[in-house]
């Protein structure tokens, strides 16, 4: 029996180590983290910065400070709707809890949503925002494509994207533009954020009328209807918050040329200055301040 135990640990310590996926234990009533780290396309984040970024996010002490577990999601748990990323997704969907999910490679595995546009309404993604809670996406056009295994799969295409957001026709095409400028709420949130080219931009006119609002990080220079970092807020509050979609440093670069990448960084410091002031979050700390508040309500 001792030895049928060990034999098991030791493989599940080597499928961990070829997935490049870890867990951590988690802290029950905190907000919880999940990075995708999968096969990037590498023609716009390679694969070694994507597990550089990862690594950054995941040890961050503002990060292990914020939420109650971090997990790593590598090559091999994202096929399908029954993968160990989508029954994560599932599992903290509607718990009464904001948590978060980064897509650090710039991809949208089939555990999040079936390509090519298989699931257009309902996907595990869409129902994980709808329930108030936050994807961030870096480098690539947000749902665009998977490439799982090591193969590009089917394209989604802006498909994709528009089927999330719940707006037809949505694109984040190349414009053509100038430089990304840090707007006011850029250089007090992410302070590392700097003037930059965006190839897959928001187009903030698409938007108009439509049930979210967009917070804006950098805009161009010269059109004020593109604009990246942004992140868009649900109007429809859901029983875990109001979902979130960040698109950030959406530009085909495998290597950030000047240091620190801001895809790692960068959405740590949106994640710990933003996100955690503005969010719907669970903090262990919050919670009993809170509980110590009514303490004294009920008591007086």
């Amino acid at each position: 029996m001792v030895r049928t135990k060990l034999m098991c640990v030791l493989l599940l310590v080597v499928v961990l180590g070829i997935t490049g996926t870890a867990f951590s234990k988690a802290t029950p009533g905190k907000s919880e983290l999940a990075i995708y780290s999968g096969p990037t396309n590498v023609g716009w984040i390679s694969n070694d910065a994507c597990q550089a970024n990862t690594k950054t996010i995941m040890d961050d002490p503002r990060m292990k400070k914020l939420f109650g577990a971090i997990d790593n999601f590598g090559d091999g748990t994202e096929k399908g709707y029954d993968s160990v990323l989508a029954k994560w997704v599932k599992g903290h969907t509607g718990n009464g809890r904001q948590d978060v999910l980064i897509t650090a490679s710039g991809t949208c595995p089939s555990a999040l949503y079936q390509f090519p546009n298989k699931d257009p309404d309902g996907s595990p993604v869409e129902e994980f925002v709808e329930a108030g809670n936050v994807l961030i996406n870096v480098a690539d056009w947000i749902f665009y494509m998977s490439y799982e295994g090591g193969n590009r799969s089917a394209d989604n295409g802006p498909t994709g994207a528009a089927n999330v957001f719940d707006i037809p026709g949505l694109s984040f095409g190349d414009r053509g533009g100038a430089d990304e400028i840090p707007t006011a709420l850029g250089k007090k949130y992410i302070p590392s954020l700097k003037p930059y080219k965006s190839v897959r931009p928001w187009h903030l006119e698409q938007f108009k009328g439509k049930p979210w609002t967009l917070h804006l990080f950098a805009v161009d220079k010269d059109d004020p209807n593109t604009a990246d970092p942004v992140v868009a807020v649900s109007h429809e509050k859901g029983k875990d918050g109001n979902g979130m979609i960040a698109a950030m440093w959406q530009s085909n670069k495998p290597a950030w040329p000047v240091k620190p990448d801001p895809r790692g960084i960068g959405v740590v410091e949106f994640i710990s200055n933003w996100l955690s002031a503005h969010g719907d979050m669970v903090a262990v700390e919050r919670q009993g301040k809170l509980s110590t508040a009514w303490a004294k309500i009920k008591n007086n």
